[in-house]
């Protein structure tokens, strides 16, 4: 009895020990930006004890002390966190990098990714800082295989170009269709003027009016079969861009605002004044001794001059003393100013989700009134009306005000600010004695740069995007929907040149009105039925699609005012005997059926087929009709069971096939002949208006298709910790739409649209995503993608006429020159076709003589250099989380690309048109009779100098790092805030490359705008 009192005494003691050491363990579960995850499941390991996080992501449990407990949900890395007293324990999840399951966003609806049969790239935006950037496109570069983007100009609301898989398109745009929530969206307008300066560079037109904090994702629709279901307009690829919509659960309030400061990354290297004087006194010299026949120049004259006049030059001494430097760039420039705010709220019920936003964004260029500012706002709702029904709407509301400055590579009269900015004489004052403008007294034709700040100019871009949606279920698994929307861009800009330019007080002020209205309706009707039976799963859609473009214009302008001081507010004062007037309108619109059927066996054996036919009101009605089909499947090899022996090494592999067609008709309306106004008709002493022909039409002109086989290879390791994804492919484009066919001389018009040739490019891309790092307090995971892609001519038009060094196939961007031969050198007889070559200039091979005409440089002496495109482009992308600290680092960069020369080794004496214009510091490496160990050629004018020989080609390259931001997320009571986050972020800290003019990417021309690195801190906070 007593051994069974002590046993029973010791129980009762071990199970109040073990129920001591079980305590209540709280805390809250957050995503990495702090906000709160309803959902999340918390179990104590080993045990089958959990609980689920409530809607403000706080959970409370019981669980012995020592214990482990386990954090897991879909979508999320599970972690696992040991309780030893912590409290609160809290835990922020981290987002699957790649998931099979993760659905993305295809034509007409979603899919998983572990069903995929085409090439599909998904941008992931939650490891991309955006809230800093004027707009999401110069965030996608290198962050998807297949995708180059380029900054077209580094200007304030620089546009980006967008390219997907190549360009092997001619006339007929190389743009991919870009769909923002369902809507096919078109570009607004850049509006020109008919003043002088009318050139403002070039912003984003598609992606301006959106938000960047409000895009949920970015897919990228590359290879035919995933984008034949947009047909005729996706011959170039697709991107789609999807926004945030509500969640069920309590109202989240999150604020975000940040400030930038913008330094130009780099100027033009120019001579200050008292460098301008002796050089180009330096540059008089040796053209004195070239024209006289002097020193090493003796040689090389068939007539010297005897006893020639001593050598005056032309700036003397005191002036180079006493010289005094206008640094114009600096006149013309400033440190740029950005501030962004963004204020958004979603939540919702289990039958209504909603989200709304709005963010204000303001950036001050580095350009002096070259400014930019955008209000959008974005509401998205969502409501299931009953059991079979549900309904919604998307509205997104923009404007965007730029204060535009003169840009361009124009030069002379029609110089812009940088321009004349960098090639205006340094020792001239910015005001003459009258205070007025001072001109240069070598180049009276060319405008004082500062002057060009007086100019008025002013753009406004009002856009309003609507859709709304009705989706029905009246049988089980079938969703009828039907999708309407509205998209208005209305684009206005208004200028005047006022008298204080030199432009301006030769027409006393002019000033100019352009507006321009453009407006498309879609209407979206779809079919979506899906059916499993056994291991077998079929998907089907059909559908009916009405797009219709509207599109109408006004302007009008006036000269000769009383006073400056109108501006552009009061265009009936000017006196101008004739004003201009002017106005324009289209409409077209394009209708369309179409089918998907996707089929699953057993998960495994996948196929894809699409078929759909457009119907563009731009082509004569026996030509409208383009039918593009596309089909392709896929294998999971992974799941056979023959694999399953490699399941811990290989977890993810899939092989795709497929083929498929698209189009392209992007020439306007060509098919009819086009009438307009002309003057200068004379009846007996009269001038009349007449009208005349302007364009004539091709009723025969039809769609332009694109037909692509690609081939794809996707493999994830170790739990899919590492993925890879290969692609190949091969388009061919057939029947090119070109705009300006050559007809014979006897015809009114000589030009016309017509469709001729084939060209044809093929590629290779790589996307590598990993996560290196994964434990309770540290996450690293890594982005790597490649794309490269070759193009040429597969068929010419019948009518073309090659020159020598063409060939039929080559490249479609080539470069064809001369060969140059080094530098002549003193004593050297000059070949003898280059008879009047000197010392110092470039010796160009004669590589081949035309009958008749030996010795001479001609186009037998071309030869093909290569293309323009990069041997390939990259992006390298990697985000680290370690407790409260986050931190990105980005870069993207392009490798191989041939480029002639820069302004560096351009703007030096010598070449063609530099007289007395500020050269850059290159000039200083020139070849005199006395600096011959130098490879910039000689100052002297030199017919073959520039840009028609190989002799400044080079491959150049480079790294961009885009991003560096560094984040801590602030521990805050939960009772005050859900989260703070505060960040810094560098953007553009750096580029590595080999090209010595002002930026890699941005050097469109030899005038770039100055691409800028930006210094940024911001907020993030979550109520």
């Amino acid at each position: 009895m007593k051994k069974i009192v002590l046993l029973a005494l010791f129980g009762i003691f071990n199970i109040q020990q073990v129920f001591s050491q079980n305590v209540t363990v709280s805390g809250s579960v957050t995503g990495v930006s702090g906000e709160p995850l309803q959902g999340i499941s918390v179990v104590v390991k080993g045990t089958t004890s959990g609980v689920a996080s409530d809607s403000n992501g706080n959970y409370s449990l019981k669980a012995p002390d020592g214990s482990i407990l386990v954090f897991s949900c879909v979508g999320f890395v599970t972690q696992e966190v040991e309780y030893s007293g912590q409290s609160p324990l809290n835990v922020a999840m981290v987002e699957e990098s790649v998931g099979l399951d993760e659905v993305v966003v295809v034509g007409y609806g979603v899919q998983k990714k572990r069903d995929l049969t085409g090439a599909v790239s998904s941008i992931k935006l939650e490891d991309t800082p955006v809230a800093t950037l004027s707009n999401i496109g110069h965030a996608m570069a290198g962050k998807a295989s297949g995708l180059r983007v380029t900054q077209n100009s580094a200007q304030v609301g620089g546009g980006s170009k967008f390219r997907i898989r190549g360009e092997t398109s001619i006339n007929a745009g190389n743009d991919p269709l870009i769909i923002i929530d369902g809507f096919p969206v078109t570009s607004a307008s850049n509006l020109g003027t008919n003043l002088r300066y009318s050139n403002a560079g070039s912003t984003d037109n598609l992606l301006e009016s959106l938000n960047p904090n409000d895009i949920a994702s970015i897919e990228i629709l590359k290879d035919a079969s995933s984008t034949a279901i947009y047909g005729s307009r996706a011959g170039h690829g697709v991107i789609i861009v999807t926004t945030k919509r509500g969640r069920q659960g309590q109202m989240k309030v999150n604020y975000s605002g940040n400030v930038s400061v913008q330094n130009m990354k780099n100027g033009y290297d120019m001579l200050n004044s008292k460098e301008y004087f002796e050089h180009w006194n330096k540059v008089e010299y040796e053209r004195y001794l070239q024209k006289n026949g002097l020193d090493i120049y003796a040689a090389y004259s068939s007539n010297p001059t005897l006893n020639p006049a001593p050598f005056a030059p032309r700036y003397s001494d005191a002036q180079i003393a006493a010289a005094q430097t206008t640094d114009y760039f600096k006149e013309v420039t400033r440190t740029g100013i950005q501030n962004s705010h963004n204020l958004s709220m979603t939540g919702g019920s289990e039958n209504t989700q909603y989200m709304a936003s709005i963010n204000y964004f303001d950036q001050q260029g580095v350009i002096k009134n070259n400014n930019m500012e955008r209000l959008t706002a974005n509401v998205n709702l969502d409501r299931q009306v009953s059991k079979y029904m549900k309904t919604g709407i998307s509205f997104n509301i923009s404007r965007n005000r730029y204060d535009n400055v003169p840009l361009g590579d124009a030069e002379w009269e029609n110089s812009g600010i940088i321009v004349s900015a960098v090639r205006f004489a340094p020792y001239v004052p910015v005001r003459d004695a009258d205070g007025k403008y001072s001109l240069n007294p070598d180049m009276t034709q060319t405008p004082n740069p500062v002057s060009l700040l007086e100019i008025k100019d002013n753009t406004t871009k009002d856009r309003m995007l609507g859709t709304a949606y009705l989706q029905i279920e009246p049988v089980k698994n079938l969703l009828l929907k039907v999708s309407l929307g509205a998209d208005r861009k209305y684009a206005k800009r208004k200028s005047y040149l006022p008298t204080t330019t030199l432009a301006g007080a030769a027409s006393n002020g002019s000033a100019f009105i352009t507006e321009e209205d453009r407006m498309d309706y879609l209407m979206d009707l779809t079919a979506n039925y899906n059916l499993t039976f056994g291991s077998h799963n079929i998907t089907a859609l059909a559908g009916y699609s009405y797009q219709q473009f509207n599109v109408e214009g006004f302007s009008a302008g006036n000269s000769d005012f009383p006073i400056d001081g109108f501006f552009y507010n009061n265009l009936g004062v000017g006196n101008y005997p004739k004003p201009s007037v002017g106005s324009w309108a289209s409409k077209s619109a394009l209708g369309s059926y179409f089918g998907r059927v996707n089929y699953s066996f057993r998960g495994k054996y996948l196929l894809t087929a699409t078929i759909r036919a457009d119907g563009d009101s731009d082509f004569n009605p026996d030509y409208r009709w383009g039918y593009f089909p596309s089909a392709s499947i896929g294998w999971r090899f992974s799941d056979e069971n023959f694999m399953q022996a490699l399941s811990g090494i290989v977890s993810n592999g899939k092989l795709r096939v497929g083929y498929g067609q698209t189009g392209n008709s992007n020439v306007g309306n060509q098919i009819w002949n086009s009438y307009g106004a002309g003057t200068g008709f004379v009846f007996g002493e009269n001038g009349s208006t007449g009208v005349n022909v302007t364009r004539l039409g091709n009723p025969a002109l039809t769609w332009e298709t694109t037909s692509e086989y690609n081939i794809g290879l996707d493999l994830g390791f170790v739990g899919n910790r590492i993925n890879v994804s290969l692609e190949y492919y091969d388009r061919t484009i057939s029947d090119l739409l070109v705009t300006a066919k050559s007809l014979l001389s006897y015809h009114e018009i000589t030009k016309m649209a017509a469709n001729i040739g084939k060209t044809r490019g093929k590629g290779f891309e790589v996307t590598l995503n990993t996560v290196n790092i994964s434990s309770d307090n540290l996450y690293w995971s890594s982005d790597l993608t490649v794309s490269t892609y070759k193009d040429r001519w597969e068929e010419r038009d019948p009518e073309w006429k090659p020159a020598v060094y063409q060939q039929a196939k080559d490249p479609i961007r080539p470069i064809y020159r001369y060969r140059a031969d080094g530098l002549m050198a003193v004593g050297e007889t000059a070949p003898a076709w280059q008879p009047a070559l000197l010392p110092g200039q470039i010796k160009l091979k004669n590589l081949a003589d035309e009958e008749g005409k030996e010795n001479t440089l001609n186009q037998y002496d071309q030869e093909f250099i290569g293309s323009e495109d990069p041997a390939f482009s990259f992006g390298f992308n990697n985000t680290l989380r370690y407790k409260n600290f986050d931190f990105n680092i980005y870069f993207y960069g392009e490798v191989g690309r041939w480029r002639g020369e820069s302004y560096y080794d351009n703007w030096v004496a010598g070449m063609s048109g530099n007289n007395f214009q500020n050269l850059s510091r290159g000039t200083f490496d020139s070849w005199f009779h006395d600096n011959r160990n130098t490879r910039q050629p000689s100052v002297l004018p030199n017919t073959y100098a520039n840009r028609t020989n190989d002799y400044w080609l080079k491959k150049i390259s480079y790294i961009r790092c885009r991003n560096i931001t560094l984040g801590y997320t602030v521990p805050v009571s939960k009772k005050i805030v859900n989260s703070i986050r505060v960040y810094a972020d560098v953007n553009n800290p750096f580029v590595i490359t080999n090209w010595n003019g002002v930026d890699p990417e941005t050097d469109n021309d030899r005038y770039a705008y100055p691409n800028v690195t930006s210094f940024s801190f911001g907020i993030d906070i979550s109520f």
